[in-house]
């Protein structure tokens, strides 16, 4: 998809150094103070909050929920099965609608009906119904992380954007650590129900600090029509565009050597490391603390190390922890001492290579900017859905499996990303973060 040159572009009434991209005049001058870059940060931050709260809150009452709908193990599985397929399906959507009538709509409006859903999931006697709300729920799930990032790109420019994207990942890796210990004390002092409740409050939260302080950024004479067809045209090109497919491609692999070890995490931590329900955290801490001291790493490179050099260093850490892990995963019997600081290796690798990405990605679709965001969710959350559905069950009988897919994910990841450089030869050499 070509961009639209005709497309009006505010950047050029900016300063050269500005670091907003082409957002309105409005929030040109109020983004410019440091202080509400900040504010703004911090919004965008716990709005990507929710989908890990949504799925990682709830882990560790994986067996009480099961003894008391009663429920059995697949089915508490499909519990975040049909959780992801809600997310991917519907999150085609939300980018699209906020390229139409803009974004804050989209976001309010979303956060209301997950926290309804959350409720939904509280009150849920029968695991039909848990996983009805479930679906519900992850329906309206994405639209701020989706739609965020396209509120990033359409307000900063540049060395800023990625900083922002970086602040964000930063500050978003604090809900995997808080999620699982606070399910777990909840789980433990209180009935499993108590989850949802939270879950629906934050929802709620959120939706009442978006109405209040989130800005519009997209502005009328920007918007594209909502009708089916040019719709239908406008993700057809996209999503066969080998660009796209390549880009989106990248961080959905990678992440699923990750992900399968959050959606195993019953059965690796409590079955194969023989830990408790309160002890996620020695999970959670490491892995997050290695994507969270990615993203600050990711915001000093900014304007100094090339995205192309970034991503190359991630994905060699990457290989180097998978190595590892499988070493250890063949080698030793399992212990938290060495089968945790490999995967928490993964993870810093992992979050270098996605920022880079996912800037090179909505910069080639500008003008489309939530629904090529919208897609690229979609592909990753599909690809979460394909792993809890049939690779996390594969990977749950060892941790030698476990080892085999991170090493499977960063060795595909790795061709995917060679590939794109090849067919791109002059932007890489040419390119600076």
């Amino acid at each position: 998809m070509q961009r639209d040159d005709a497309t009006p572009d505010l950047k050029s009434t900016l300063p050269a150094s500005s670091p907003i991209a082409s957002a309105p005049s409005a929030l040109s001058v109020r983004y410019q103070s440091a202080r509400e870059r900040l504010k703004f940060t911090w919004l965008m931050a716990a709005l990507t909050m929710l989908g890990p709260f949504s799925i990682d809150t709830y882990l560790p009452a994986f067996p009480a929920m099961q003894a008391a709908l009663p429920a059995t193990e697949v089915q508490m599985q499909l519990t975040l099965t049909v959780y992801f397929i809600g997310f991917a399906v519907v999150s085609l959507f939300h980018g699209a609608i906020s390229d139409s009538i803009g974004r804050k709509p989209v976001i309010v409006g979303t956060l209301c009906v997950h926290a309804a859903a959350s409720v939904g999931c509280a009150l849920s006697g029968t695991i039909e119904s848990l996983l009805l709300f479930r679906g519900l729920q992850g329906c309206f799930a994405g639209a701020g992380f989706v739609v965020g990032r396209a509120v990033v790109r359409d307000i900063f420019a540049g060395d800023e954007a990625q900083r922002q994207l970086s602040r964000i990942q930063m500050l978003f890796g604090l809900a995997p650590i808080v999620a699982p210990i606070l399910g777990g004390w909840m789980v433990a002092h209180m009935a499993w129900p108590s989850i949802f409740w939270f879950l629906g409050a934050f929802a709620a939260m959120l939706a009442a600090w978006s109405a209040l302080s989130l800005p519009e950024s997209h502005p009328v004479e920007r918007r594209l029509p909502l009708a089916i067809k040019p719709l239908t045209r406008t993700y057809s090109r996209i999503f066969f565009n080998k660009t796209f497919q390549t880009l989106a491609a990248i961080p959905s692999i990678n992440f699923i050597g990750f992900f399968a070890y959050i959606a195993g995490a019953p059965a690796f931590l409590i079955g194969h490391l023989s830990l408790t329900t309160k002890d996620f955290a020695v999970f959670f801490i490491p892995s997050i603390a290695g994507i969270t001291l990615a993203a600050y790493c990711s915001g000093r490179f900014a304007g100094r190390v090339s995205h192309a050099r970034q991503m190359n260093a991630g994905f060699a850490i990457m290989g180097v922890a998978a190595v590892v892990n499988l070493l250890v995963s063949a080698f030793l019997p399992p212990r938290v001492i060495w089968n945790i600081p490999p995967i928490a290796l993964y993870a810093f690798g992992m979050a270098l290579v996605t920022p880079c990405v996912s800037l090179k990605l909505l910069d080639a679709f500008s003008t489309a900017r939530g629904t090529a965001s919208a897609l690229q969710s979609s592909a990753q959350v599909a690809m979460m859905a394909v792993t809890t559905a049939f690779i996390v069950p594969f990977a749950q009988v060892s941790v030698l499996r476990f080892s085999i897919v991170m090493l499977a994910s960063v060795a595909v990841g790795a061709a995917i990303w060679k590939l794109y450089q090849i067919g791109h030869p002059a932007q890489e050499s040419n390119e600076v973060a």
